[in-house]
């Protein structure tokens, strides 16, 4: 298992707890240069048809060291999509530099009608067998998400799933660790919840939930902080490869990289799971 660099803060204000918003060349140079020390190979993006939303520039800003790792991209596959599948590909391509990415995803896989998704799964493969990317796959939810990749793709070479210490939704299913025995690479995402689970003093709402608020107890009480346990309880999961971590500065990449080297398994009373659908999904957060 290793870590996999998020690129979400390099072209827009991403994530609850984001005071710095949009990063400056030079602070993304630098968390390069930070990537490079901690031996991160892969990197998380997206192209947004709006530079405002979503990644926004994320991938042009990406293209001078996009080279240097294995890139997992994402296409839309629903009414939203600004345009075909292909043409969103050979985009991105065009914004990374690249004539082909490690991995492309279909991000909106969880809100897509049956009849789009046997058409993105059709026009992934041809991509596929064209060289353009190495794997195909989908960016999940929940467990449904994941049940319809299986029944639809050939070969589910990829999957991305939400998981942190609060959202466990994905663990203790057998789907997971045989997908992982067949083949499957699986990309972890929102290990902090968008920085909430690492800001116990956040003037969101969010962070007085009582579930965060138990969290960041059961740190203190367990001598951790809230970032070493997040790390730990990730690296625990067997049937990960991949784990996203996004940062607004090398300072932060770095703070991650030494509590990634030093996790170990949590103490016993590790009991944090949530099941409040609005705390752990952040589509819930402003509705």
């Amino acid at each position: 298992m290793g870590l996999t660099l998020g690129t979400a803060q390099w072209g827009a204000g991403y994530g609850l707890t984001n005071a710095v918003g949009f990063l400056d060349d030079r602070v993304i140079a630098a968390i390069v240069d930070e990537a490079r020390v901690l031996e991160i190979t892969s990197v998380d993006t997206h192209r947004t048809s709006n530079p405002a939303q979503g990644y926004g520039a994320a991938q042009s800003r990406l293209r001078p060291w996009a080279s240097e790792f294995a890139v997992t991209t994402k296409v839309i596959a629903g009414q939203s999509a600004d345009l075909p599948i292909r043409e969103q590909l050979k985009a991105s391509l065009e914004e990374l530099g690249l004539s082909s990415v490690a991995s492309v995803l279909v991000h909106d896989w969880s809100s897509i009608s049956q009849e789009e998704a046997h058409v993105a799964v059709r026009e992934l493969v041809e991509l596929q067998q064209e060289g353009l990317t190495a794997r195909i796959g989908v960016s999940a939810y929940d467990s449904q998400d994941i049940v319809r990749a299986q029944q639809l793709f050939a070969s589910l070479d990829v999957v991305q799933v939400p998981i942190s210490v609060l959202d466990q939704r994905f663990l203790g299913l057998a789907l997971m660790p045989e997908l992982h025995a067949g083949g499957t690479r699986v990309q972890v995402r929102s290990v902090f919840l968008q920085g909430l689970l690492l800001a116990p003093d956040h003037e969101s709402p969010l962070a007085r939930h009582p579930d965060v608020l138990r969290f960041h107890a059961w740190c203190v009480s367990a001598g951790l902080s809230p970032l070493e346990a997040c790390l730990a309880f990730v690296r625990q999961i067997a049937w990960a490869d991949e784990v996203v971590v996004g940062v607004t500065s090398a300072a932060e990449l770095a703070e991650i990289g030494r509590a990634w080297r030093a996790a170990t398994p949590l103490p016993p009373g590790a009991e944090l799971a949530s099941n409040d659908p609005d705390l752990i999904d952040p589509r819930r957060w402003n509705q």
